[in-house]
């Protein structure tokens, strides 16, 4: 059978349509997934209910007891990431946080933010060059790995659901962009990278793979980083 219309409507609305483990906002890109199978008796149930994006419901579902490796979710593990997120959409309070004492610690996440995204050197690069346009400092690949890490950071973190979804959907997209610059560029001269000149002669169907990666991920990650500065603004300084 599955969920009934109003546990689904319930469930979606609790979430904001965000994904509860990684928080990154799904829109109709967004499954309900049973915390309990039903092969194993999990009822069609909202308290049974998890809201996941594609990538963590197939990360959840793929664990193989018989061949373990890493640690597979529990029942109660994943409840809790639920309640969790619930509460964070809760207290969002939909489009303004009226809370001051949220307000200032959001304003201060997002001033940290905009300090390790600077849109004038390393956000402008991403948007102009892409990687694509010859070396550049190490310095940009740098400042990506700072953010990732602030990421990993519990303080680093917005009281408001749907800026904190944006900033984990710009942290992923920035991850694979890490993976990108790691796999693409190599040392170009001191403290520079980029991709190797020579493989435009020696290895042309390399250098088109990587040009096309950059090409397709860059235009993300600025509209993900240009999104969640323009609803920060709103949201935290309107008023």
């Amino acid at each position: 059978m599955g969920f009934n219309k109003t546990i689904v409507e319930h469930s979606l609305i609790s979430c904001g349509r965000h994904c509860c483990l990684c928080h990154k906002f799904c829109g109709t890109k967004i499954e309900l997934h049973h915390i309990k199978q039903r092969k194993d008796g999990g009822e069609d149930s909202f308290d049974n209910c998890l809201p996941l994006c594609f990538d963590c419901h197939a990360d959840v579902m793929q664990y193989n007891p018989d061949h373990p490796k890493g640690k597979k979710y529990t029942e109660s593990e994943l409840k809790r990431h639920r309640e969790n997120w619930y509460e964070k959409v809760k207290q969002s309070e939909g489009s303004a946080i009226t809370d001051s004492s949220y307000l200032n610690l959001d304003k201060s996440t997002f001033e940290r933010l905009n300090k390790l995204l600077d849109s004038k050197t390393l956000m402008y690069f991403i948007k102009q060059n892409g990687f694509i346009g010859g070396s550049f400092p190490d310095k940009i690949f740098l400042d990506i790995y700072k953010f990732l890490v602030e990421c990993e950071l519990p303080e680093f973190e917005f009281i408001d659901a749907d800026l904190e979804g944006l900033k984990s959907e710009l942290k992923q997209n920035l991850e694979k962009l890490d993976k990108l610059i790691s796999k693409h560029t190599f040392s170009a001269g001191p403290k520079s990278q980029g991709i190797p000149h020579e493989w435009e002669i020696r290895q042309p169907e390399r250098l088109d793979k990587a040009i096309d990666d950059f090409t397709k991920l860059t235009p993300i990650v600025s509209d993900n980083y240009e999104t969640l500065i323009k609803l920060g603004r709103r949201k935290l300084y309107a008023n």
